[in-house]
């Protein structure tokens, strides 16, 4: 209607925004174990890892098992290596990451981002596990809202995941009042879909995947042959889900021991 002005809401950051503008504030996540670079021929390639990466468009990029050369630069393979690769490519080449590689776990934007921690994932009165496990927590400023994106890694075994997933939902991480709406948990759990420390991440967040006609019969592990799902994506209600998919090509079936999941989500 002419002479009518458009409403206006005013995120965290203190910009104003339009009723139109937000609504239009769709952007793609990646979530992918990429095992050390390491695919399932030996080879360790970033390069590979990063032509995946650019097959899918992502904005935004949560990788697990990335030796980063921040605390572990003798290492090959590292954040650096990849982000050298993304560099060449025509729609990653805008990705960045924050300079806190956290136990393997490495997130990628091509919006602006902070970081907020990184972090252990271990109770003070907790000995660590043997393979220690962590959590990278960054806000992305998607332009329309103000992402947070909660990357993780859970252990191997049930008492390691228990106890992981008691410090995940408490003060320090999900739990904490900065971590507010809209909100994104993602990584590798290994945890199946039907378990109970599932189900307990789901009371906190949904899980997006369970939105869809698929359901729980696309498997992302291992990558050659996939049987089962331990990479998920929960995410707070406020967003909602376009799409997600599973890429199985010649690439994603070598490239990692992991499938990768893609989601489209709209806040």
């Amino acid at each position: 209607m002419e002479g009518v002005q458009p409403f206006h809401m005013r995120n965290r950051s203190g910009c104003t925004m339009s009723k139109t503008s937000r609504e239009r504030c769709l952007f793609t996540i990646m979530t992918y174990n990429v095992h050390r670079l390491i695919g399932n021929d030996r080879h360790t390639s970033a390069a590979r890892i990063a032509e995946v990466i650019e097959t899918y468009h992502p904005d935004i990029v949560a990788l697990q098992e990335l030796p980063g050369a921040r605390f572990r630069p003798e290492e090959a393979g590292s954040a650096q290596d990849l982000a050298h690769e993304l560099s060449l490519l025509e729609h990653s080449k805008t990705l960045r990451f924050v300079e806190r590689e956290r136990n393997g776990n490495v997130t990628f934007s091509r919006y602006p981002m902070r970081l907020v921690r990184a972090g252990g994932l271990h109770p003070a009165t907790k000995r660590r596990s043997i393979v220690p496990r962590g959590v990278l927590w960054v806000e992305i400023d998607l332009g329309c809202t103000l992402l947070q994106v909660v990357n993780t890694h859970l252990g191997l075994t049930p008492p390691e995941r228990v106890s992981q997933t008691k410090v995940l939902t408490g003060h320090e991480w999900l739990g904490h009042p900065d971590c507010r709406p809209p909100v994104i948990l993602c990584g590798d759990f290994n945890l199946l879909p039907s378990s109970p420390l599932h189900r307990r991440l789901k009371d906190v967040l949904n899980d997006k995947q369970e939105n869809l006609t698929f359901g729980h019969t696309e498997w992302t592990f291992p990558s050659h042959y996939p049987v089962v799902r331990f990479d998920h994506l929960f995410a707070s209600p406020n967003l909602t889900v376009e799409s997600v998919q599973i890429p199985q090509t010649t690439l994603t079936k070598v490239a990692s021991d992991h499938l990768p999941l893609v989601a489209k989500l709209r806040t």
